[in-house]
């Protein structure tokens, strides 16, 4: 008997490596529901199908692999968008499968019924139309092959419900892959090495381009090689680590970075897997006049500050190398910037950063912590240090917030074997909230930390700024405790001098917790 459609998709989703879709299932994609219980893949069902492309993204941005969300047509789609959106500025390999009504529902359109392909094609780099039983194949493995292609990022495939249905005419049996590098002419490599050893102050950028290679060791082989002061954006953020003499931390505050003062004398940039949406240039390409060198799988994006004097366009893994060999390391000159970097770190503070100090102390440097929007991330951007990639993970594509409990739920399944924290304002929070009893369902433990500050504080910041006062930004919460044990999850209201204690217990215990801390914003000036 002849497979249908549903589980030969399923069968190119393994072949793929998928072990993990996260979505809500739905009538048009029964089908496919019941082939993936079949095969063993597990389904993590969330309570919002935004949280779930949230996961999937998150899955991507951790292993460098497509993260898989599923939804079904209509509300199911629309409810998808943001996060596929998300994965889209932020360049995360996603896949987002979407039902559709069948052909006879389509025309003309009825009920649900939406131009799904018009809807995603903008928040994607392709949007897929299996509109046939022959083309699921050549669908998945188009899918995922672009998911991945530099610069990586979310593919649509939408799934006709009666397409599903029907069987295909062709057999199963994997696809030889072939992949050829880009072979890096020795003359641009030698520009790039010229241009290195006629500086005096060079400095590196290390962008999220570098994670999406894997090139991690090789570029901070790179930088030690040359003893190059280096900061990296919010999505490379510990690439280099904090406690390298070399570090500069993580960047991309736009005009409040704390070492801004390093890259206005840098007389030379060293962009490395950077992409000009990470750190616009405008906040970086300033001060004393400065050379621009670009080393990335792909073009790092136009903006009108960005003059490259010299790229080299390849793997950076084959890149790097090369450029490594027979460096001469230059003068230290940036050693001053760091200092002050580190004595601001170190100062005895209190209100949020006082909290984020609580919080550094208290996770172990390979532990992952998730940032939702608001004043909180940029506080962490600022004041949290990091060790190693993939342990700050800062919002920098949409920015949406609600993002990080469901963020940290896939970080706990990516990894479960660090400790996870989500660290979210009482705005954020209760939009995603209700993924806490998706945690609580599928045993994935993390501590969700709530900057409360009775509102939106960022934007009431910037109000008063800009305006004098403020307006339309003061919420009130639920009993917040009482709230998060509902969902089965521990709860506790503390004040700042009793958060560290509570945090360390429920780390030491590895709880699902929400630990909602009143924070004095009096601080908040310090931000800008």
């Amino acid at each position: 008997m002849q497979m249908k459609v549903a589980r030969l998709l399923v069968y190119c989703l393994r072949e793929e490596g998928v072990t993990r879709i996260y979505g809500i299932p739905g009538e048009e994609n029964l089908d496919i529901m019941d082939e993936i219980d079949s095969a063993g893949i597990e389904f993590v069902l969330t309570r919002h199908e935004q949280a779930a492309a949230f996961m999937a993204a998150t899955e991507g941005r951790l292993t460098g692999r497509p993260g898989v969300c599923l939804s079904t047509l209509g509300p199911g789609a629309t409810n998808l968008v943001t996060g596929v959106a998300d994965a889209y500025l932020s360049n995360v390999p996603m896949i987002a499968l979407v039902g559709q009504a069948g052909a006879e529902r389509r025309d003309p359109p009825q009920k649900q019924v939406l131009d799904l392909l018009a809807m995603f094609g903008p928040l994607t780099k392709e949007a897929i139309d299996v509109n046939g039983p022959g083309l699921v194949r050549k669908a998945m493995k188009d899918a995922f092959r672009v998911a991945m292609e530099e610069r990586s990022g979310p593919v649509m495939v939408q799934l006709p419900e009666d397409v599903m249905k029907m069987r295909p005419d062709v057999q199963v049996q994997s696809d030889e892959r072939t992949y050829e590098p880009n072979i890096i002419d020795d003359t641009k490599i030698n520009v790039l090495r010229h241009l290195i050893l006629a500086s005096d102050r060079p400095m590196a950028i290390i962008g999220h381009g570098v994670l999406r290679g894997k090139a991690t060791d090789e570029a901070r082989s790179f930088c030690r090689a040359w003893n190059i002061p280096t900061g990296c954006t919010w999505m490379a953020a510990g690439t280099m680590p904090f406690d390298d003499p070399l570090s500069l931390g993580t960047i991309g505050m736009r005009n409040s970075d704390l070492v801004k003062s390093a890259y206005e004398v840098a007389d030379l940039i060293v962009l490395i897997g950077y992409d000009v949406t990470e750190f616009q240039p405008k906040f970086w390409n300033k001060g004393c006049a400065k050379k621009v060198v670009f080393l990335g799988e792909g073009q790092p994006g136009t903006a009108k500050e960005l003059k490259v004097d010299a790229a080299a366009i390849g793997p950076l893994t084959t890149t790097l190398g090369p450029l490594s060999a027979n460096a001469i390391p230059k003068k230290g000159w940036a050693m001053d910037h760091r200092n002050a970097l580190i004595d601001e770190l170190a100062r005895p503070a209190a209100g949020p950063r006082g909290v984020v100090q609580a919080l550094r102390r208290q996770l172990r440097h390979d532990d992952i912590l998730v940032s939702d929007v608001g004043a909180h991330l940029i506080w962490l951007a600022k004041y949290y240090p990091s060790y190693k990639e993939n342990t700050l993970l800062l919002q920098n594509g949409l920015i949406s917030m609600g993002v990080a409990v469901p963020s940290a739920l896939a970080a706990r399944k990516v990894h479960p074997e660090k400790k996870v924290v989500a660290v979210v304002g009482d705005g954020g929070f209760l939009m995603s909230s209700s993924e806490l009893e998706t945690a609580k369902r599928s045993g994935v433990n993390f501590i969700t930390v709530i900057f409360n500050d009775g509102g939106l504080g960022l934007i009431r910041e910037k109000m008063r700024r800009g305006y004098g006062r403020a307006s339309n930004v003061d919420l009130t919460s639920p009993d917040i405790p009482g709230f998060a044990r509902s969902f089965g999850a521990e709860g506790y209201s503390v004040e700042e001098k009793e958060f560290e204690r509570v945090l360390h217990d429920c780390l030491a215990r590895d709880a699902l917790a929400v630990i909602d801390v009143r924070v004095d914003y009096s601080e908040i000036e310090r931000l800008f």
